[in-house]
């Protein structure tokens, strides 16, 4: 069937195609141990770069717990593990990269202090890490991950989450 688009419009097309599938976005979600928190993040995804198995994944997370919180900024570079072929359901990654954070911790109350706040940022922390990361992607966008971070806050976290 001959097509009525001319040639350089279907190469350009295709060429678009091929970059829009090179940056996607992300979500996640799950529990931190070491502090205790419930973890919700979001990600982009930049790739593949330098090799076809390595992507640049920047993010943002937020951790909620009892006595902590926690805001973190990660710069992480994720890669897919040697051997994967296309129709694998499963694709086993590693990663690792820096981690900026903010945590505070303190026991909130409902009476606000002498000057009339409510808030006490005395407790507040801000620390540089590093994460290394361990996790498996499904071929729909669904991943589950571990995420362990060392210096700064240090924190293991189980993530479950999804690229689009």
């Amino acid at each position: 069937m001959q097509s009525n688009v001319p040639a350089p419009a279907r190469q350009v097309e295709d060429e678009v195609e091929d970059v829009v599938r090179r940056f996607g976005i992300g979500v996640e979600g799950g529990v931190g141990m070491d502090p205790e928190l419930i973890m919700f993040g979001a990600h982009g995804t930049f790739g593949p770069i330098f090799n076809r198995g390595v992507r640049f994944r920047p993010g943002i997370e937020f951790g909620l717990g009892e006595v902590t919180t926690t805001f973190g900024i990660n710069l992480d570079v994720l890669y897919v593990l040697p051997g994967v072929a296309r129709g694998t359901r499963w694709a086993p990654y590693v990663g690792a990269g820096p981690n900026f954070a903010l945590s505070h911790r303190s026991f909130e109350t409902d009476e606000p202090d002498d000057n009339g706040n409510r808030f006490d940022f005395g407790d507040t922390d801000f620390n540089g890490g590093f994460n290394f990361i361990a996790g498996a992607r499904h071929r729909n966008g669904m991943f589950l991950e571990m995420k362990a971070t060392a210096y700064g806050v240090s924190n293991v976290r189980l993530l479950v989450g999804y690229n689009f």
